[in-house]
């Protein structure tokens, strides 16, 4: 197996400095950016201190979401070679980084992300397209040996946005690049948004939520559709574009644990009860009508505070409660210490702040981007051959994997609409694709989920799982980074 080699670039171009881990070439001019070491930390591996070449490895590019979140989140506490040790700022081996199957860069965008800094914030997608673009180009002028790789995109979250359009860009805009652009891979992604959000399918899922409440979500999707909505999700292959009635939501940002003053709540209503839920569904003057998904996550926070719902309710992870890690104040914790930001080259940064509020309210104050499946992604597996993998985490309820599966089987790429056959097929711990049969269990791993993959696009659906590769301790996606 091949080992990628990395490096720490802090490079102001553009106005946009971005976080950076790359393998060593023209050592001369690019010395400057080297690391080391870190505080706290393990002895990096030679990779990191750019002495390894890996001919033959690809070419990774890691996005967070947010917007407005850095890209040192998926580095730290995901799927890079080193993550926190538990709840402390101590740092140990990752030993599932993907950095172990090729080349990745974990970039901090758009710009005044993370340690990147900006005099503006940027207002709309396209001028985050193509801030990111113009720097890539100007990245492969110090790298220019790494524009020949096979180049995978890959990301969570709100990257569900930024991916498809950086790759659009890539190969059909007006900053093209000869790169040669394999796939894209989003995770809990919001690639469709407001599809991505029905309401109440998952509340059985949900432990401690009364059989009145339940009904009550339950008699909101008749009225307003949404049961015939998911019924038509459910036929495979589909009869027709499915038509989502009234005024789709968007996605409610607030009640993500750590992230959850970054908006205010001043739409929140907290219903506790039946009528109150059916009351805010069908009438609120802050979300719209039908805004099942809006009030099914304010009727989780308040019961949760009231103690008849799960405690430290958090819509990534439903099963979540007041003893799971949270770890973006230990990303903010490390990386605002002055001997860490001496290491990286970044001294005197201040405070550093894993998810800007000033980014997200300006992207989503900003016009509204029209969601990738809406023929983008399509365009992209159709017309540019590039492979398209969709994965999702089974107790994720910001981005749930319903929404996700309506979402797909209401897309059109390779000459057809959705999957023709719902994807049943079980993977394992240590095959993310298996061709042959639908056992259930296999001698050599344990079962992890289910997938599908058709005319170029595969979904993974992971069982009992978040937002499911910002855990370093599974290892669960390591395996699907192999198979891209």
């Amino acid at each position: 197996m091949n080992f990628s080699l990395f490096t720490y670039l802090f490079q102001v171009i553009w106005q946009t400095p971005h976080i950076l881990l790359f393998p060593k070439e023209n050592f001369s001019r690019t010395s400057q950016f080297e690391v080391n070491s870190l505080p706290d930390s393990p002895t990096l591996p030679p990779s990191w201190a750019g002495r390894l070449a890996v001919p033959s490895a690809g070419q990774g590019i890691w996005f967070n979401g947010g917007p407005g979140c850095s890209s040192l989140i998926g580095l730290m506490t995901g799927n890079g070679p080193i993550s926190f040790d538990g709840n402390s700022t101590k740092l140990i081996r990752n030993p599932n980084s993907w950095t172990k199957l090729g080349h990745v860069l974990y970039i901090d965008q758009p710009v005044g992300t993370g340690f990147s800094t900006a005099g503006r914030f940027a207002r709309t997608n396209d001028q985050v397209t193509t801030d990111f673009v113009r720097w890539l180009h100007t990245f492969y002028t110090y790298f220019p040996h790494l524009q020949a790789k096979k180049v995978h995109m890959m990301g969570e979250s709100y990257a569900g946005i930024y991916v498809p359009y950086f790759a659009n860009a890539i190969v059909n805009g007006t900053y093209a690049l000869p790169l040669d652009l394999r796939s894209i891979s989003i995770g809990d992604g919001s690639w469709a948004m407001r599809q991505q959000c029905p309401p109440s399918p998952w509340a059985p899922t949900c432990t401690r939520i009364p059989e009145d409440i339940l009904s009550a979500f339950a008699a909101a999707d008749q009225i307003c559709g949404f049961d015939a909505v998911m019924e038509k999700a459910h036929v495979y292959p589909p009869e027709g574009k499915i038509h989502i009635p009234g005024n789709p939501q968007n996605i409610n940002y607030h009640h993500r644990r750590d992230v959850a003053d970054i908006l205010n709540g001043s739409c929140d209503i907290y219903p506790s009860t039946p009528s109150a839920v059916l009351d805010s569904i069908r009438n609120s003057s802050c979300y719209g009508p039908c805004s099942t998904y809006s009030t099914a996550v304010d009727y989780m926070t308040a019961a949760s505070t009231m103690g008849t719902g799960p405690p430290c309710f958090d819509v990534y992870d439903i099963t979540h409660n007041c003893s799971s890690v949270i770890p973006l104040p230990l990303l903010e914790q490390y990386f605002s210490r002055s001997d860490v930001q001496a290491a990286l080259h970044v001294k005197n940064s201040g405070s550093f702040t894993a998810c800007s509020p000033d980014i997200m309210m300006s992207l989503l104050s900003g016009p509204e981007v029209v969601p990738p499946a809406y023929g983008l992604l399509g365009s992209l597996v159709t017309e540019h051959n590039l492979s398209l993998h969709i994965y999702n985490g089974e107790l994720d309820m910001l981005i749930n994997h319903l929404g996700t599966e309506l979402s797909i089987q209401n897309m059109t790429w390779g000459g057809a609409q959705g999957f023709s056959k719902k994807p049943t097929q079980v993977f394992f711990t240590d095959d993310a694709a298996p061709m042959t049969g639908t056992k259930e269990s296999k001698e050599s791993g344990e079962r992890v989920g289910t997938w599908g993959s058709e005319r170029g696009l595969s979904y993974h659906l992971f069982e009992g799982a978040g937002i499911v590769c910002l855990r370093p301790s599974s290892g669960r996606c390591f395996l699907l980074c192999g198979m891209l």
